[in-house]
């Protein structure tokens, strides 16, 4: 959890800015290391950043959609906006600054009237990049 925890203060601070974001849950594990999620909410949309094996992830759902598929990592949705594979999967500073320079428009494309057409789009990528035909 230190490992969320230190990342989101060093590279994404402006998720509480304005309040616009609170914890809403979070669950630590001794395996691997110390696996852990820790979930961050606004009215809109859900963020999950996930330790697991020391490395680090996070992923997008929508507040109204409950769904354990209608998880999406930070990866699709940036390949989503800017129509390139992604090279890696892992939490990065880059994903972070995406984050902060587009997270108006992600949480438009997780508002439910968005929300069919982003699921849509999201899960076709992530059919492409299972199949292997992103690159």
């Amino acid at each position: 959890m230190t490992q969320i925890l230190a990342f989101i203060a060093a590279h994404m601070g402006f998720l509480w800015e304005g309040a616009r974001y609170r914890i809403t849950g979070s669950e630590t594990a001794t395996s691997n290391g110390g696996d852990a999620y820790l979930l961050v909410e606004s009215s809109i949309l859900r963020l999950r950043f996930v330790q697991d094996r020391r490395q680090l992830f996070l992923q997008f759902q929508p507040i109204g959609d409950p769904s354990p598929r209608n998880w999406f990592p930070v990866s699709i949705v940036r390949q989503l906006f800017f129509e390139r594979p992604e090279t890696s999967g892992l939490l990065d500073e880059s994903y972070a600054t995406f984050v902060g320079d587009h997270l108006d428009e992600i949480e438009n494309m997780f508002e439910p009237n968005s929300w069919p057409a982003t699921r849509a789009a999201l899960k076709a990528l992530t059919t492409k990049r299972a199949k292997g035909q992103l690159r």
